[in-house]
């Protein structure tokens, strides 16, 4: 019989089969690089179709001496024509220069007829000096200087002087805040993941958050000068000394804008999100309740200033566009675009991945529902959560300070999985006493939505006259997994021995849906170290519920519209 030829695969045919994935992989990834390049350079992607007008620009670099003698370094955008055209003033994010703006934002303004300044704010990229976060004769006054300069004819920039606005992220959010309450020359700000309160930012009711701050103290090394008597070191060396910034909450005052919120006579159009762990949305949702100006307020989902920071790259922006449509109505007088029609506030609800509309806030429809503290079994771990007081006394619950961590967490700073994707914080699902005590509801007859800020009220007595509370409220399913919901951190340092005190604070605001069958669990205890930093004094302290004395938990639940 005769024998067959071996079948053999030439080893260049191999090469060949495990090459071409990747050459189409990587073609692929080239097509789209160029693709966007050319959107990029063409203006494909911030190009407003409907628009009747599109104007060319040129870009200058200027360096402006601000009143302090340091030289500011800017970058004007002016388009095409005699103007004179409204202005909108630009700034960066902390650790980030003018070329932020530049090339994320400002274009597309350009384009569209306004005049654009960005610069880089004393300390950073080319300017001289050093940060002083936002000093009211630092940064402050810089800014009020730019303005002058821009409208004056020094600068030979055709600028309408009473059409000017101001925007930024972050740091440039801060800005734009705090010039809406100096400046009547600003006729309007869009402020994007800025802060209203400073001493709350980065020590929430008294609690250190000892990522964030330290991770915005050493980005800006640099813009500090390693200067020992600047404001940031002289405010990090308090934390660390006092445990506090009690010492300079004067400065952090003067650079908080909701102590002079009666001051902004502008209209304001804030952009925030759900997750933003560095300025949690609360403070700006009271900000926002207090102003007595047209306003507008968009809450989006992303971690603190990616919604706003991307700009349009690279892809539209709907947080941009709804910018430049309300710079168009209050600095163009573009009455038609649609601004007045629409409903005051847009929130991000994060089942359904769309953006909710409210008018006003909080929602009208949001009604706050309160449940009590009770214990149900012989385990001061076990808890229920119900809506009427207890009827008998009933043991207070015990919880230690060990002041390192707990079995629970509020999951990493910074990066917020349940912003990526509804990816879940999963928490413990039990709880261990002393190390913790948890509280639950029923099984839920129906379906829940909350949208706001839950609140405890809590009757605590402490071995120490320091106290810290963390506390997280979960979503409990019928299996028993646990998802995080939110959480908050509370400290009181002056509470008297064998007396019983109120610790009423707030949790993070955000928007959430209980299913039906799920349950509503708040856990407590002494420490959340990812999100900020325990006491270090070793306590216990005592959770109180009984007839006269109650603890609570209340959480803005949506009513059901009517079919």
């Amino acid at each position: 019989m005769e024998a067959q030829p071996e079948n053999k695969k030439h080893p260049l045919r191999w090469l060949l089969i495990a090459f071409m994935p990747l050459f189409f992989l990587a073609k692929a990834a080239y097509s789209i690089w160029r693709a966007f390049s050319r959107a990029r350079e063409k203006g494909f992607l911030t190009r407003d179709i409907a628009s009747k007008e599109s104007f060319g620009y040129r870009k200058e670099k200027r360096v402006v001496e601000v009143s302090a003698g340091i030289p500011i370094t800017a970058t004007v955008f002016i388009p095409s024509g005699e103007g004179p055209f409204p202005a909108i003033i630009m700034i960066h994010s902390w650790m980030f220069w003018r070329l932020q703006c530049d090339a994320l934002y400002a274009p597309s303004f350009a384009r569209k007829g306004y005049v654009v300044l960005t610069y880089d704010v004393r300390g950073w990229g080319s300017s001289g000096g050093e940060v002083s976060c936002v000093a009211p004769e630092g940064e402050m006054a810089d800014l009020e200087d730019m303005i002058t300069w821009l409208v004056s004819p020094e600068s030979g920039i055709p600028v309408d002087s009473e059409r000017i606005g101001v925007t930024g992220v972050s740091y440039g959010g801060g800005h734009s805040f705090l010039i809406a309450t100096r400046d009547e020359r600003v006729k309007t700000v869009v402020p994007m993941s800025g802060w209203t309160d400073l001493d709350f930012a980065l020590m929430p009711n008294g609690c250190w958050k000892p990522v964030w701050d330290l991770f915005l103290f050493v980005g800006a090394l640099w813009a500090v000068k390693f200067d020992p008597k600047n404001d940031l070191v002289r405010w990090l060396r308090a934390v660390l000394s006092n445990r506090g910034l009690s010492e300079v909450k004067a400065e952090l005052a003067q650079r908080s804008a909701i102590h002079s919120v009666d001051r902004v006579k502008c209209p304001v159009f804030i952009v925030h999100s759900w997750n933003d762990d560095l300025f949690e949305p609360n403070q700006i949702l009271k900000f926002y309740e207090k102003l007595d100006v047209p306003k507008k307020l968009m809450i989006t989902n992303g971690m603190h200033g990616i919604d706003g920071g991307r700009g349009d790259f690279p892809v539209p922006n709907i947080v941009w566009d709804e910018a430049r449509k309300w710079f168009d109505y209050w600095l163009k007088g573009d009455i038609e675009n649609g601004i007045e029609d629409e409903l005051e506030v847009t929130y991000y609800q994060p089942w359904t991945e769309t953006m909710e509309c409210a008018d006003g806030w909080p929602p009208p429809e949001a009604k706050p529902l309160r449940y009590f503290l009770r214990q149900h079994s012989a385990s001061t771990s076990a808890g229920l959560l119900d809506l009427a007081l207890p009827a008998d006394e009933e043991p207070a619950d015990l919880i230690v300070n060990n002041t390192v961590g707990s079995l629970h967490s509020s999951g990493l700073p910074i990066v917020r999985l349940n912003a990526l994707w509804g990816l879940p914080i999963f928490g413990t699902p039990f709880s261990v006493s002393p190390d913790s005590v948890s509280y639950t509801t029923a099984p839920l007859t129906e379906e829940k939505v909350m949208v706001g800020m839950p609140s405890v009220e809590l009757s605590v007595s402490s071995l120490t006259p320091e106290c810290q509370i963390n506390a997280l409220l979960y979503d409990v399913s019928p299996k028993g997994f646990c998802k995080l919901v939110t959480h908050g951190a509370f400290m009181a340092d002056e509470i008297e021995e064998d007396s019983i005190c109120e610790l009423n604070f707030e949790l993070i605001a955000c928007a959430y849906r209980f299913k039906k069958g799920h349950r509503v669990r708040l856990v407590l205890c002494a420490s959340d170290p990812i999100y900020v930093f325990p006491s270090r004094v070793p306590s216990l302290y005592k959770i109180f519920h009984t007839p006269q004395v109650s603890s609570s938990l209340t959480i803005p639940f949506l009513e059901e519209k009517a079919p």
